[in-house]
């Protein structure tokens, strides 16, 4: 009996042994099976792939060559402003009272365009159309007895030639710009645009001192080094005949000339840590220059009217905080000797001569806060408040210097932006002069900006 039993017990193992190989080996077949039709799928795609790839190796030139011919290589920007403004002034400088006068002004529309002819020349074209009003030139007229200057009025709007300079790159540390370009004195070179100040105005105060957006014709060296920026220029210089009591040498800008004197050029020298225009930076800058062989008729003034200008800028911006200032200061030789020529010189009104100044200074500071968090908003609304001084005769060679223009502003408004392109700003300010007799003034302004790049 127990033999049986151990013999069933062998048989029933080998049996079911038999069984578990055979259905082993069925499912390996099915899974080779299962892996070959898979390999074949693959082949067939790496045929297809290999059959694209031979294409595409085929025609890769006149893809390339395609691709070049459409590449963009130029661009136009634009931009431009409008102004309302009611303000209190004084209409002359006879008056102790101001009267409110309201204005609008199509302050100027702008044309900028650029063309790169190939990775390192770049050429750039930059035109302003100011006031949309009647354009006029001024011209000597050096047969008369005393020189006498002379006014033509001409059709159509004032435009004026900002710049028009080549750029030649030579590597990432060394740029050189040559022809009619910015002479990079005051921030007003680098924030121009509506959307790069807040003020519904550029600002006063560097306007009282220097020629605003300086353009003048020679060549500026650009080196960079890490985070530093150092500009060097030779350009030509100012012109002492048009340098004024209310706004120093602000006015000796030659644009008014069909052509500009050069017997006297200037010097710049500008140093930057940082970027400006990105909202973190600080630098300094210089520039000196004389003024008296500018002048049509040279032989009024003796000396040479040197002219040297201090300045110190700088940008922070962190989070939603953004503020700017700039603070500049500028010396003036043989200032009586220009007051006194510029007084007996036929065609220029000698009220605008009381005084010069052999020195002047100007400064600002502006503070905004992007509240758009805030209030929930969907585009920024920018909160800001400016300081701004300039006194454009804070000395002077004989006598003692008339605190008239001597002023301070406190104005605070808002900047908002409907869509990037467009601005809308509206503020209130006052202006506080030194001189007891003299009124504070008040001003509220409303202004609309717009910028863009194709």
């Amino acid at each position: 009996m127990k033999k049986c039993l151990i013999s069933l017990v062998v048989y029933g193992f080998f049996s079911v042994n038999n069984y578990s190989f055979a259905a082993t080996q069925s499912e390996l077949e099915l899974s080779l099976e299962k892996q070959q039709k898979q390999l074949q799928v693959i082949q067939k795609e790496l045929a297809d792939l290999r059959a694209v790839a031979v294409e595409i190796a085929k025609n890769e030139p006149l893809v390339a060559k395609q691709s070049h011919v459409g590449e963009k290589n130029w661009q136009i920007n634009s931009y431009g402003s409008v102004l309302y403004n009611s303000e209190e002034v004084y209409s002359n400088i006879q008056d102790t009272k101001p009267e409110r006068r309201n204005t609008t002004d199509l302050e100027r529309v702008v044309l900028e365009f650029i063309y790169d002819f190939d990775s390192q020349w770049q050429m750039e074209v930059e035109l302003e159309y100011e006031h949309g009003g009647t354009g006029a030139t001024l011209e000597y007229d050096g047969f008369e007895e005393f020189g006498e200057f002379e006014t033509e009025v001409e059709a159509g709007g004032e435009v004026v030639v900002e710049k028009m300079q080549a750029k030649y790159i030579a590597n990432e540390y060394f740029t050189v710009k040559l022809g009619h370009i910015f002479v990079p004195v005051g921030l007003g070179t680098d924030l121009h645009k509506p959307s790069q100040y807040f003020s519904t105005q550029r600002y006063w105060s560097e306007a009282t001192l220097i020629p605003q957006v300086w353009h003048e014709t020679g060549v500026n060296l650009i080196s960079k080094w890490q985070n530093f920026t150092a500009q060097t220029l030779i350009t030509t210089g100012l012109n002492s005949e048009f340098f004024r009591t209310y706004n120093w040498v602000g006015t000796g800008h030659q644009k008014r000339f069909e052509t500009v004197n050069a017997d006297d050029l200037a010097f710049t020298f500008r140093l930057d840590y940082g970027d400006i225009k990105a909202g973190k930076g600080i630098g300094v800058s210089y520039y000196t220059g004389n003024t008296s062989g500018n002048r049509n008729n040279n032989t009024k003034v003796d000396g040479d009217g040197n002219l040297t200008i201090y300045g110190l800028h700088g940008v922070y911006n962190y989070e939603n905080w953004l503020v700017r200032g700039q603070y500049l200061f500028g010396t003036l030789d043989d200032s009586q000797a220009i007051t006194n020529a510029n007084k007996t010189t036929p065609g220029l009104k000698p009220g605008n001569f009381s005084q010069l100044g052999s020195e002047a200074e100007s400064s600002f500071v502006e503070l905004s806060y992007n509240s758009q968090a805030l209030f929930n908003l969907n585009k920024p609304l920018y909160l800001y408040a400016t300081y701004e001084y300039a006194n454009p005769i804070k000395k002077v060679d004989q006598g003692i210097a008339t605190d008239r223009f001597n002023k301070q502003s406190i104005a605070i408004g808002i900047n908002y932006l409907p869509i990037k392109n467009i601005v809308l700003k509206a503020q209130v300010g006052q202006q506080m002069s030194e001189q007891n007799i003299l009124d504070d003034t008040t001003s509220f302004s409303l202004s609309m900006g717009y910028f863009f790049s194709i």
